[in-house]
């Protein structure tokens, strides 16, 4: 989906009338994460209503919050503010915990009492018509929702009597949407909501072992270890196969691309991986973060890089 019609659906919000809202925990329990979703009723009439108004009109205003977004990408573990980041749910670093929180908000549990509800998000659901299609929108902000408020008097129409301890509210603004089976995230608090950190270092460490499987590293430990620290870990959501297989099996290109971004080679012609600078150099080629300057024939580190468009 593009960035146009991310703005189309944002343009379209109170074209729903039946919004619902959810509360929802998030976190990791003996090493597991889990979700658990409690159904919020809103008694004033057109409040909810009055609130989705009010959000769409801070997205789609003249210089209202789309408006920082250039593009609409895949997600690779790059961080750049102005792009949102596009990811299916049939994704290994989203589909166990996005199937389970599907689960959640299809089967909410509703015992206890709302304001107990150790909540670090809330979600707002609705369906809406574009050209003539349905489709299933999710609105999620991953913040607590309950504030209290210390101090704090309401007038009832003669006196001032003290606020509740705690009360909702709604934010105007969304960390993350999921149109039908596909998610946006509009900013890095989405990754909280999938666990995505969990699910990248695996596949870091899957790729670390396919690095050395392949024979192209001197040093396994110190590479295993270098590797898997730092930003490393992120990286390695967009690692290229292609360019492990050329450098394990082309020897003329390992020397060409190891001369280029300075990574030092033994004297068997091993990428030496026993000095973390050169494993680092490694890493961010192989997971095209390295990338040649076409002006001035540098190599150069760059976030990310994509399909000519």
């Amino acid at each position: 989906m593009s960035l146009q019609k991310i703005k189309q659906v944002f343009d379209k919000l109170s074209n729903c009338t039946m919004w619902s809202l959810q509360l929802l925990n998030a976190r990791e329990v003996h090493g597991e994460f889990v979700y658990n979703a409690h159904d919020i009723v809103v008694t004033t009439p057109d409040a909810i209503m009055e609130f989705i108004k009010e959000l769409e009109l801070a997205y789609i205003k003249e210089k209202g919050r789309l408006s920082k977004y250039q593009m609409v990408c895949d997600y690779d573990g790059s961080t750049e503010g102005d792009r949102i980041y596009k990811i299916e749910f049939s994704n290994a670093l989203i589909s166990e915990s996005g199937e389970k929180l599907k689960f959640a908000m299809t089967n909410p549990d509703m015992k206890g009492n709302a304001l107990d509800c150790s909540a670090n998000a809330y979600v707002l659901k609705g369906n809406i018509p574009v050209d003539g299609i349905q489709i299933s929108v999710k609105l999620f902000t991953i913040i607590n929702p309950f504030k209290v408020l210390k101090h704090t008097f309401m007038y009832d129409g003669d006196s001032f009597r003290i606020l509740p301890d705690k009360y909702l509210s709604l934010r105007r603004y969304i960390d993350v949407v999921m149109i039908d089976d596909t998610v946006y995230l509009f900013n890095m608090n989405g990754e909280k909501l999938f666990n995505m950190e969990r699910a990248y270092k695996t596949v870091c460490r899957d790729k670390i072992e396919d690095v050395i499987s392949s024979g192209i590293v001197s040093d396994e430990s110190t590479f295993r270890q270098c590797a898997a620290s730092g930003h490393n870990p992120r990286r390695f959501v967009s690692f290229d196969e292609n360019r492990l297989r050329k450098m394990k099996d082309d020897a003329g290109f390992k020397n060409r691309i190891a001369e280029k971004f300075g990574i030092i080679q033994t004297p068997e012609g091993i990428l030496d991986s026993s000095d973390s600078e050169n494993v680092n150099r490694i890493v961010k080629f192989l997971c095209k973060k390295g990338m040649i300057d076409p002006v001035n024939d540098d190599p150069v580190e760059v976030e990310g890089a994509r399909q000519w468009m």
